[in-house]
């Protein structure tokens, strides 16, 4: 661990303990895993919609996903509103989602060329988001819940958290039915479950978790007295595919504010803000680009805080001088910590997960040594000092 990654584990440990503590993750916490990055369209995609792309762009530009998945929801929206049949709409819209869907799902990708070496991927392709998590629920059991939010589709955290045995409120409940119903973020654990009175304990293992873009296990059905919002969660097997009549609830709509009125959309918006906006509290952007505009107004928003802090770790070979983070930067604000972006070591989801996120556990533990120590020898400083060279340092 160099110099760098010490002073901001430093940071990130103290910001950690505050009472409000949430974690943001985009595209680049599943990168290593394979998945493809869609703000361009990958050429296969682009030969499979070549008759869309045609339809709706000029010769010769070069569309986002999100601009031509925007395109087809609201050219189907106007037709819906004037009677027109929508059948070939909702083809190209099936056929978007279905090669989406194979190419995002990381049970199936393949590791990225640079990690096909990374022997704790080869074990475990979630080995770094257990670690992220397992990191993060080490704070103190009498502070609020961590809250995980991710921009994602994909299920690589949801797979983590299953993995560690983790509890995590989605926003969803039922077993064979799980439907969406937003009052759920508001639950808790606690046991023992059977007490009526008594002193009961909060459980350790809870997480929120927030999927604020939709998730490739969510599925578009007709809303029912069971299920208002028509939103349904499915478990993901080799068996489903999305067509015409079982369309995934993804939101790839990054620049079109409107889109987030809609449920359950509006719901985890609301939810992200609530969250962000109490005071005392820090927000950790890992592989988060900053190219949602509807996110980055929150965030704004929340700036506007004094006890705000937001952490930065977004890893990009070359810098724009336009980009939101840039501008961020700026700014000038202390509250806001920017990690050297083109330091792999540390901006990077694996980076940040192994030098900068840190152990709390093995932390308190070092603390008790150096302690112990310094009591034990009047000339503690000279020792603390060994142990650092030495390598004994907290990690």
């Amino acid at each position: 661990m160099n110099d760098l990654s010490e002073k901001y584990r430093l940071q990130v440990k103290k910001y950690l303990e505050l009472e409000n503590v949430s974690i943001l993750t985009g595209a680049g916490t599943s990168f290593h895993l394979g998945a493809p990055v869609i703000r361009t369209i990958p050429q296969k995609l682009k030969d499979l919609c070549k008759d869309e792309i045609s339809t709706y762009f000029e010769v010769d530009a070069d569309p986002s996903y999100e601009d031509l998945f925007n395109c087809l929801q609201a050219d189907r929206y106007i037709k819906e509103k004037k009677g027109v049949c929508v059948c070939d709409i909702n083809k190209s819209i099936a056929k978007m989602q279905k090669w989406l869907f194979e190419n995002c799902n990381t049970q199936k990708t393949e590791i990225h060329n640079l990690h096909k070496e990374n022997a704790k991927l080869i074990r475990n392709r979630y080995h770094y988001h257990e670690m992220l998590i397992k990191k993060l629920l080490q704070r103190p059991n009498n502070l609020k819940r961590a809250n995980l939010f991710t921009t994602n589709y994909d299920m690589a955290f949801d797979y983590a958290l299953d993995n560690l045995g983790v509890h995590y409120i989605n926003g969803f409940m039922g077993v064979h039915n799980r439907c969406f119903r937003p009052e759920v973020y508001d639950y808790d654990l606690y046991y023992p479950g059977n007490s009526v009175t008594g002193k009961v304990h909060r459980a350790e293992k809870v997480l929120r978790y927030f999927k604020i873009h939709g998730s490739l296990s969510w599925l578009s059905t007709e809303p029912s007295v069971s299920n208002t919002y028509g939103i349904k969660e499915i478990p993901l097997n080799d068996e489903f595919q999305p067509d015409e009549n079982k369309e995934i609830m993804i939101y790839p709509c990054v620049s079109k504010k409107s889109f987030t009125l809609d449920l359950p959309y509006s719901e985890l918006f609301r939810q992200f803000s609530q969250t962000i906006n109490q005071p005392q509290s820090v927000l950790i952007c890992i592989g988060y680009s900053f190219y949602d505009e509807h996110i980055n107004d929150i965030i704004k928003q929340a700036l506007s805080i004094p006890s705000f802090t937001l952490i930065i770790a977004n890893y990009s070979s070359t810098i724009d001088k336009e980009s939101e983070i840039e501008k961020l930067k700026a700014l000038g604000d202390k509250r806001i910590i920017i990690l050297k972006q083109q330091n792999t070591e540390i901006s990077t989801f694996i980076g940040f997960v192994e030098n900068v996120m840190p152990d709390l556990y093995e932390e308190e533990e070092n603390e008790f040594i150096v302690e112990t120590v310094r009591k034990l020898y009047s000339q503690g400083p000279t020792i603390t000092a060994n142990m650092e060279d030495s390598g004994n340092e907290p990690q």
